[in-house]
């Protein structure tokens, strides 16, 4: 994307589109769900949340393949880089502290 950009770049200003190829590349270096053993972290570009083990209440799936953490206060949080197509990582990596959905 950064050598696409350089063809348009003609004036010291419209340097300010290589931003865009910097910001893509941070969004895609910070944006991802990490379970350890404390509990599930989703890392967003700026910032990041967690859920603890002892408050994981399960996972709510969306039609449209979302998948969101819910605590014991009902708050959802969004994992991101989690598809319902592709729960076996995250359950896996739970150590059994996710149940399966899919039986």
């Amino acid at each position: 994307v950064t050598i696409c950009v350089t063809a348009v770049v003609r004036s010291p200003l419209q340097l300010l589109v290589y931003l865009i190829p910097a910001a893509c590349a941070l969004y895609i270096a910070r944006t991802a769900t990490v379970v350890d053993a404390a509990g599930i972290t989703a890392r967003a570009m700026f910032g990041s949340q967690r859920v603890a083990w002892d408050d994981l209440l399960g996972l709510r799936l969306t039609d449209k393949g979302a998948v969101y953490a819910v605590d014991a206060n009902g708050t959802q949080l969004r994992l991101p880089c989690v598809r319902s197509t592709k729960l076996t990582p995250l359950i896996s990596a739970g150590d059994g502290r996710i149940p399966n959905p899919a039986g």
